[in-house]
């Protein structure tokens, strides 16, 4: 999947952001990432998919859950403009047998890793995690790309 169009995109989105100068470069970089952990745990919230008791089943809301898989995503791609790894090209994305809580837990992982040891490949892996999450929730990786582009 070409990923460069959303970085691109997201760059566009950020003109109208005015960062708090008095913030060392520590804070906002520390911020970026609690930002990103409360928007993925707000994701996951959606999908309600870490219950385990029984009880009466609440629909999901498509909409506001793409909602809230774009926000997120969002913020991924803007840490990668942040940590300079914009320039990556392409992700290749593999199928994956994962439950979806699995595949939250995964994102977390991925995202300790990506502040622990900062890299391009754990950014990597994060997108990677990320747009297979986004086809489990039942997303087309065009529908993805041209959703995230258009907004």
């Amino acid at each position: 999947m070409e990923i460069i169009a959303f970085f691109e995109a997201q760059k566009e989105k950020n003109k109208n952001i005015i960062i708090d100068n008095t913030l060392s470069e520590y804070k906002i970089w520390a911020r970026k990432h609690l930002e990103l952990h409360t928007k993925l745990s707000y994701l996951a919230d959606e999908t309600q998919c870490y219950k385990y008791w029984l009880s009466e089943d609440i629909p999901v809301n498509k909409s506001i859950l793409f909602e809230k898989y774009l926000d997120c995503f969002s913020h991924i791609i803007n840490l990668g403009i942040y940590r300079h790894y914009d320039s990556i090209q392409e992700i290749i994305i593999k199928p994956n047998d994962y439950c979806l809580s699995d595949q939250f837990l995964n994102l977390f992982i991925d995202l300790n890793d990506l502040i622990i040891s900062p890299s391009e490949d754990h950014y990597i892996t994060l997108i990677e995690d990320f747009i297979s999450l986004g086809i489990t929730l039942g997303y087309s990786e065009s529908k993805i790309t041209e959703s995230f582009i258009s907004i």
